[in-house]
């Protein structure tokens, strides 16, 4: 069974300029099924899952139908990072502003 972290859903702050919050959960990949999740956490619990090697992916709803989204990877000094982006690549331009909000 793989098991990822995926975020599905953000919350910026009253102003829009800064992502606060996300809702994410663990699935498994094998069974597109939620393991855990997804529940509300603040952006700063994402971080420290990613400095500590966990690779953290985005989905969205595309359709009607769930599809991956990017990686994402975190933003600022590498010692203190504060914040989250997409790792987009070519074929894939989504952001973190693409996902719903709650």
């Amino acid at each position: 069974m793989a098991k990822i972290r995926v975020v599905n859903g953000v919350r910026f702050s009253e102003d829009d300029s800064r992502l606060t919050h996300v809702r994410w959960g663990i699935v498994d990949t094998d069974r597109n099924e939620w393991i855990s999740g997804p529940a509300e956490a603040e952006v700063i619990d994402v971080v420290d899952a990613l400095m500590s090697g966990n690779e953290v992916w985005t989905i969205y709803t595309v359709q009607g139908r769930t599809v991956p989204g990017p990686r994402l990877r975190t933003v600022g000094d590498s010692e203190e990072a504060e914040a989250i982006e997409t790792h987009t690549d070519p074929n894939d331009h989504r952001t973190l502003r693409d996902l719903p909000r709650f």
